[in-house]
């Protein structure tokens, strides 16, 4: 499936879902690995909401959004985003 059939899956067969490529996932579980012995453990709940929220911003719609509707450039778009993810993580570690 090319990536506008994905795209467009998405909307019109969501029963389709599972078969769209989760590559964020992977990264955002490797970046959040340390907190697998603490947060995890202790407030593993929390941990997966993390996962999800960053799942948002980690995302190619959220840097589209960035640079086609907000005007930014690439770098810019790309710096947005960390510093939302970083507000995000620090926010899930500081709540509780």
């Amino acid at each position: 499936m090319q990536q506008q059939e994905l795209i467009s899956a998405t909307i019109t067969r969501p029963d389709l879902a599972g078969t769209r490529p989760g590559v964020r996932f992977g990264l955002i579980d490797q970046a959040l690995a340390p907190l697998n012995g603490t947060l995890g453990l202790t407030h593993p709940g929390r941990l997966a909401q993390l996962r999800r929220d960053l799942a948002a911003v980690v995302s190619a719609e959220a840097l589209f959004s960035l640079t086609d509707l907000a005007g930014l450039t690439p770098d810019e778009a790309v710096a947005s985003l960390v510093r939302t993810a970083t507000t995000v993580t620090e926010a899930a570690l500081r709540s509780g």
